[in-house]
């Protein structure tokens, strides 16, 4: 079995860094240049106001920050969520 060099690590995480930063960058410049494409971004990324993930997840907070039983506040969550979904 080949062993690891010690700079393969670092190169990988530093390659990682690279992916990501120039992924951002071109996402940057895409919402800049086409601002409607900047806000079908935010709305899939952040979500709707009341979209039926965010609701069924609000349901899911209240339910396990009041002390519910786990088995219950899960299955409320999902009733709200298929009950919300179009």
């Amino acid at each position: 079995m080949e062993q690891r060099k010690k700079g393969s690590a670092i190169a990988t995480c530093l390659s990682l860094l690279y992916v990501a930063v120039a992924l951002a960058l071109l996402l940057g410049v895409c919402g800049y240049c086409y601002p409607e494409f900047a806000q079908k971004a935010r709305q899939v990324l952040g979500g709707w106001e009341d979209g039926a993930v965010q609701q069924a997840f609000g349901t899911l907070a209240d339910g396990l920050e009041a002390g519910r039983p786990v088995k219950e506040t899960l299955s409320d969550t999902v009733e709200v969520f298929f009950r919300a979904a179009p």
